[in-house]
């Protein structure tokens, strides 16, 4: 099978462009799949996104005022509705015809404000992801943004293989990692699903400290490829007494422009939930295992950028980022089948395949 690397971005997907608590009564601007938009929210509470380039001339109508649930821009007058369509032109008293700027499906859920840039027709069709821990009282949740020079596709194939983790963070690092055990991967046409579970060993320093134990814990790893704009991380550990700890990794990847993108990461646990300390160490200890997880694919970017994909040696760790890469493929040829050529494969719809890593 043919895979290769893609500067293309899906369309069918919804992507997490902001924090709910960022959207109010003014206008944010923002970049996402390579195009301008400006985010509000109505009078009513409900949040809108716009194409944030006026219809008359190249400007940001986020430069401009938000006039009762309508904005005008800053540079010409002329004023949009939360549909896009512009509603009065300030010189004379009709509007030019196909005077409108884009408006995006919107949906907010756990906390995030998540916009539809593909077919508008097509949003009813996809479901938003699912993150209840990051708005459940039961869970802690620390966590950034970032702007990373670094392509949305590998980014998820990094998060698609843990086993790096001990070379970019070796402090961070579990201990069972240094000898996983069999990995069980399942795809389906636009997800993979990886599951592993470790036998009892230590917890890494940091965790056994906001556990309070330094007794051994088994380990049950299970990720998610949820879509181009998802990948989560559930890291589950119990002792033979039951006492579980479960950790919750979710990272949001907006594409802004070929070879960039904006993730925004958030680590939430379920123990040491009131603890403050605990939310300190956590910050500290997770902003640096990102950062040196970011500054490593903005390397990896720049070779790319400069010398082409060239070949690969892949091995069995690599299948599930292998898979994510057939899925980005395939949706990018069903969405424009002239421009992309999709991989091929004889596998099935749903297949579930079994690697040792």
């Amino acid at each position: 099978m043919s895979r290769r690397h893609t500067t293309a971005v899906p369309t069918d997907c919804w992507y997490a462009v902001a924090p709910s608590s960022d959207v109010g009564r003014s206008l944010l601007a923002l970049r996402a799949l390579d195009r301008p938009v400006v985010l509000y929210r109505r009078s009513d509470g409900g949040v809108v996104a716009l194409e944030d380039r006026c219809a008359h001339r190249a400007y940001p109508i986020s430069a401009g005022t938000l006039v009762g649930d309508d904005v005008r821009c800053g540079l010409c007058g002329f004023v949009y509705d939360a549909d896009g369509q512009c509603i009065a032109v300030p010189t004379q008293p009709n509007v030019p015809f196909g005077a409108h700027v884009a408006s995006y499906p919107v949906q907010e859920s756990d906390g995030i404000v998540w916009a539809w840039f593909g077919e508008p027709g097509r949003a009813r069709l996809h479901r938003v992801p699912s993150l209840p821990w990051l708005a459940d009282a039961a869970w802690a949740t620390v966590g950034g943004d970032r702007e990373v020079a670094a392509g949305y596709l590998l980014l998820h194939e990094n998060f698609a293989d843990v086993t790096q983790v001990p070379f970019v963070a070796p402090d961070i690092s579990p201990v069972v990692l240094a000898s996983p055990p069999p990995l069980d991967v399942v795809v389906t046409e636009t997800t993979v699903a990886l599951h592993r579970e470790f036998p009892p060993a230590p917890l890494p320093d940091w965790q056994a400290r906001l556990v309070g134990s330094t007794d051994d814990f088994a380990t049950q790893q299970d990720a998610f490829f949820l879509s181009p704009a998802v990948w989560v991380d559930h890291w589950d550990v119990s002792a033979s007494d039951g006492r579980t700890a479960r950790l919750r990794f979710t990272q949001l990847v907006t594409p802004t422009e070929p070879g960039r993108s904006r993730v925004a990461w958030a680590v939430s646990r379920d123990f040491a939930v009131d603890d403050e300390s605990a939310g300190s160490l956590c910050a500290s200890l997770f902003d640096d295992y990102y950062s040196r997880v970011f500054r490593a694919m903005e390397t990896a970017q720049a070779v790319l950028d400069i010398d082409g994909p060239g070949p690969e040696v892949n091995v069995a760790a690599d299948v599930a980022a292998l898979k994510v890469r057939d899925i980005v493929l395939g949706m990018l040829a069903e969405e424009s089948p002239a421009s992309v050529q999709a991989p091929t494969s004889n596998a099935p719809r749903i297949t579930t395949r079994r690697a040792r890593v």
